[in-house]
């Protein structure tokens, strides 16, 4: 009788090892679905706004940031005007690329302030 029970039990705790195994793969899947967010961060090196882009460099690197009316400036937690960002200021983006793009778009630029 001792053998019964102990063989349910195992085969119960197997049984919702692979249902919570399944649940934890599909709640994976669907977290990797939606785009990811990016963060950069370096100094600005060209601001080009009648174009919605910057160049900003991190060591020897330069990225292109596009940005648009849905992009938000900020400086810490206040939002500013876009007028206070200026060549040579150290920011941090926030954004996403699109696919196959080397382009990141911009949600967000943080000016960082020394």
């Amino acid at each position: 009788m001792r053998k019964v029970i102990v063989i349910l039990l195992f085969a119960s705790f197997a049984v919702l090892g692979l249902a919570s195994h399944d649940t934890v793969a599909y709640g994976q899947e669907k977290a990797a679905v939606g785009p990811q967010v990016t963060r950069w961060h370096g100094h600005i090196v060209r601001l080009y706004k009648d174009e919605s882009k910057m160049d900003v460099r991190r060591g020897d690197i330069i990225k292109t940031i596009r940005f648009d009316s849905s992009t938000k400036w900020t400086e810490g937690t206040k939002v500013i005007d876009m007028s206070e960002f200026k060549e040579g200021s150290d920011v941090v983006c926030l954004g996403t690329y699109e696919s196959g793009s080397k382009v990141m778009t911009a949600t967000r630029v943080d000016l960082r302030k020394h």
